[in-house]
């Protein structure tokens, strides 16, 4: 006898996306995210072309050039057409969602109502993003080591972060350790740096070199 094979539904997608993201940690509200910005992802999926899509001149400079070799241009051609860059794109934005918390969640860490969490939002006070619809924090903004719950001079490191990054660059940014940031010969992340009480002016400069670039 046959096996009769389901066909895919849009929540086999979806649940295929949030498989290698790690929910353990993630309240309801961020699960409800999670869900939705997948189900927003899943209809992004398009067939790739198997062609970077760029005319053969410029292909043959950029290998000329030494920018490529002729087999590492092929590879990413490969990553292209298997669309591996847009899964790890994908990938990316969902694990920033989970490392994130919810508004009621916000609420209960900082003894505070909704609304004076969405004011604090509002006044550049708290850092959060849209995700499909429902408004989540990044847990990089809390901690248990200041009597406030939040990172040391918050307010102002946000007001010094680029306009135009997405929360993935803003997480990588505070998450990374900098050479810049450096304490007894240890390279320090943002968070590192302020948790240890230091001036945030230092973060300030990192940020004004990255503009240029």
């Amino acid at each position: 006898m046959l096996d009769i094979v389901r066909p895919l539904t849009l929540d086999d997608v979806v649940d295929e996306l949030l498989a290698p993201i790690d929910r353990s940690n993630c309240g309801p509200e961020v699960l409800r995210a999670l869900r939705l910005k997948a189900r927003d992802l899943s209809r992004q999926v398009r067939p790739q072309s198997r062609s970077s899509g760029l005319p053969p001149a410029v292909r043959a400079f950029l290998i000329e050039s030494g920018e490529f070799t002729p087999e590492e241009f092929a590879e990413t051609e490969e990553r292209v057409a298997r669309g591996e860059l847009r899964e790890a794109e994908h990938r990316t934005s969902l694990e920033t969602i989970a490392a994130s918390y919810g508004e009621s969640e916000v609420a209960e860490r900082l003894g505070l109502n909704l609304g004076e969490v969405r004011d604090r939002k509002r006044a550049g006070k708290l850092y959060a993003f849209d995700a499909a619809g429902v408004t989540v924090y990044p847990r990089w903004q809390f901690t248990e080591q200041t009597d406030d719950g939040l990172l040391p001079h918050l307010a102002h490191v946000l007001t010094s972060l680029i306009d135009d990054w997405d929360p993935a660059s803003v997480q990588g940014f505070m998450t990374v350790p900098k050479d810049d940031l450096s304490y007894r010969g240890e390279w320090q992340t943002p968070i590192q740096w302020l948790l240890r009480g230091a001036s945030p002016r230092r973060i300030d400069v990192i940020l004004e070199g990255e503009q240029w670039r």
